[in-house]
């Protein structure tokens, strides 16, 4: 097989061999792909300096297995790089990828959900929270896990604003019971709503919105820990974007 210069971005590399990548790449079409970036960890590889996370490329490849070789590589656009908090929060983004994406499976939509999720956070950082709620959201629906919001689990009545749920990974939201042990993260049906309705426009949807997605999350990608997390520490301490 031999495809030439799709969109694509870098979502992972590490060194292979005495001069050479293995790369995780992301396209619309192909979905993600590894590929075998040969003798282009010299001081003076345009490839190299090419093949970083979070910047717009087209590339080329040959071959067919689980691996492609690599044959070119070029920049589709020019961006600023990125650094410090939006950097993990960015690296988080291709955590999720990596853990949940299998290679050679197209999708489109996640392709276009995650570049506008790099573009937005680069662009207006206050807002990076929402911006991650969202795209995790988004993520899980086109994976085929999408989450039931504004009905509740038992009855299929709309979530009451007013009143407290417990999410239940496999279920959905069940009105908590006080007195009772909650089956899942407890949150508002304010919360719920909101994050049905893409707003996240307050702090209190945003912090559940927060615990509910991690409780979700967690039953997908396991107890491995994400490194961005450690990254986002080191970065800004007393924040808690991601």
């Amino acid at each position: 097989m031999r495809v030439d210069l799709p969109p694509a971005f870098v979502l992972h590399r590490r060194d292979f061999r005495n001069s050479s990548l293995i790369v995780e790449a992301f396209t619309p079409e192909f979905g993600r792909v590894g590929l075998v970036a040969r003798g282009v960890r010299g001081k003076r590889s345009e490839k190299n300096a090419l093949l970083q996370c979070f910047r717009p490329l087209l590339i080329s490849w040959t071959g067919k297995g689980e691996l492609y070789t690599l044959t070119n590589v070029e920049a589709e656009s020019f961006v600023s790089p990125v650094a410090g908090a939006a950097y993990a929060s960015c690296f988080y983004l291709n955590e999720l990828l990596m853990r949940l994406l299998q290679r050679d499976d197209a999708h489109e939509e996640i392709y276009a959900l995650y570049q506008q999720a790099l573009q937005d956070i680069q662009s207006a950082p206050s807002a990076t929270e929402r911006v991650l709620r969202l795209f995790e959201k988004h993520l899980l629906q086109e994976l085929g896990y999408g989450l039931m919001l504004d009905c509740e689990a038992d009855t299929g009545q709309v979530v009451d604003e007013n009143a407290e749920y417990c999410y239940e990974p496999e279920r959905g939201p069940v009105p908590r019971v006080i007195g009772r042990v909650a089956s899942g993260p407890v949150i508002s049906g304010h919360s719920l709503l909101s994050l049905a309705r893409n707003e996240l426009a307050d702090a209190d949807s945003l912090r559940e919105s927060k615990r509910l997605m991690r409780a979700i999350l967690r039953e997908y990608l396991g107890d491995k820990p994400l490194q961005s997390r450690m990254l986002y520490n080191q970065a800004k301490p007393q924040s808690t974007t991601e």
